[in-house]
Order: C-alpha cells, then sequence, then structure tokens
C-alpha cells in the first residue's frame, strides 16, 4: 500500500488529477468531500462553527450557508484559520481511521488524499510522498473564472490566502504541470505512477 497526498491551488486542476488517478485504479480520499460530512446538518462541527461565527452563516433549514462564510473567511485569514481548525482534526481522524481500516484488509494499491490544503493542514506526513498539481496565474484566472463566475479580484484574493505556490514546491516530491492540454497532464501522471509502482 502507498499513500499520495494531492494538492493544489484554486484553478489548478488538482480534481482533474483525483478523477483520473481514481480512473487508473487509486483509492481517493477527498477531503473535500469528507469537511462538507463533517458540516453536515446535526455534526458536531457544525455546532461549534455556529458558536464561533454566529448564526446568520446558517440557512433558515439550520444547514451552512457555504458561500456566505465562504466569502467571509477569505476576506479574514485569522478567521479562516480557525475555521479551517475546528474541521480539520475531523477530517484527519476520518483519514486515519480509513487507512487504518484498509491496512487491516491487506490493501495493496495506491491510496490518493486529496488534499487542498495538505501542507497547511499538516496531512503531508500521512503520506508517502505529496504531489502538487500547478498552473499558470493566467490559466487559473480563466478556469476559476468561467466555473464559478468570480471577479479577477476575488479570485486573486482566494489565491493569496493559501500557502504560496512556491512553498507549496519546496514540500512536494513530484510537480505536475496543468498548464497546457489533459494529454500532457496524464502523461506525466503515467509517468510517475510507473516510477511509485517500481520504487515501492
Amino acid at each position: 500500500m502507498k499513500i499520495i497526498g494531492l494538492t493544489g491551488g484554486i484553478g489548478s486542476g488538482k480534481s482533474t488529477v483525483s478523477s483520473y488517478l481514481e480512473k487508473k485504479g487509486c483509492k481517493i480520499l477527498d477531503c473535500d468531500m469528507i469537511s462538507r460530512k463533517m458540516t453536515e446538518k446535526g455534526s458536531p462541527a457544525l455546532e461549534k462553527i455556529r458558536q464561533q461565527f454566529g448564526s446568520e452563516y446558517f440557512l433558515s433549514d439550520g444547514t451552512l450557508d457555504r458561500k456566505a462564510l465562504g466569502d467571509f473567511v477569505f476576506n479574514n485569514r485569522s478567521q479562516l484559520d480557525v475555521l479551517q481548525k475546528i474541521i480539520t482534526e475531523k477530517v484527519i481522524e476520518h483519514i486515519n481511521n480509513t487507512i487504518s481500516y484498509l491496512k487491516d484488509y491487506q490493501f495493496e494499491g495506491i491510496i490518493v488524499i486529496d488534499a487542498p490544503l495538505l501542507f497547511e493542514c499538516g496531512m503531508e506526513n500521512i503520506a508517502d510522498e505529496n504531489w502538487l498539481v500547478t498552473a499558470s496565474i493566467d490559466t487559473r484566472l480563466e478556469r476559476v473564472s468561467k466555473r464559478d463566475g468570480l471577479s479577477k479580484e476575488q479570485i486573486l484574493l482566494r489565491i493569496n490566502n493559501q500557502m504560496p505556490e512556491e512553498e507549496k514546491e519546496k514540500l512536494s516530491n513530484c510537480v505536475l504541470d496543468n498548464s497546457t492540454d489533459l494529454d500532457e497532464l496524464f502523461n506525466q501522471i503515467d509517468m510517475n505512477l510507473e516510477r511509485i509502482n517500481n520504487e515501492y
């Protein structure tokens, strides 16, 4: 069993890489999906979020208003850190439990921890090696604008609130450049999967 930590900033194409790895037979642990479960109605993390940020970030049915809270925390670094701390603890606990379960059942494939905040949350130490998906700033701006309808200023604010690419690169064993086409990206992934299978 091998564990890859996969990360990438907004608009880098990390989700594209994660989907391709899943098609190649990897077991994906999607931290965004797990964190959403941790903030579902009735979860302990959700009540902590209400206590910390207030009821104005909740909809009338008691569910979290993710967009409103996201807009707030991405404009306030200290509050972003508080939110991440509340959710991260539960996410890491879930990931460790899942890995332990797979070990117990002698899983022999590749596990991918798909985490936008892999390094920020200290999850890189769980993996055997860490992969960073990157792309040029213009490419990222174009992708996010089309996908989310955000302005250039809104996107840059979110990018600037994330760990700088240079720091992520220093902590990564593999950097996948997703500035060109999918064939080139998939070729980079295939080469690294082959390397991993030969190394471990």
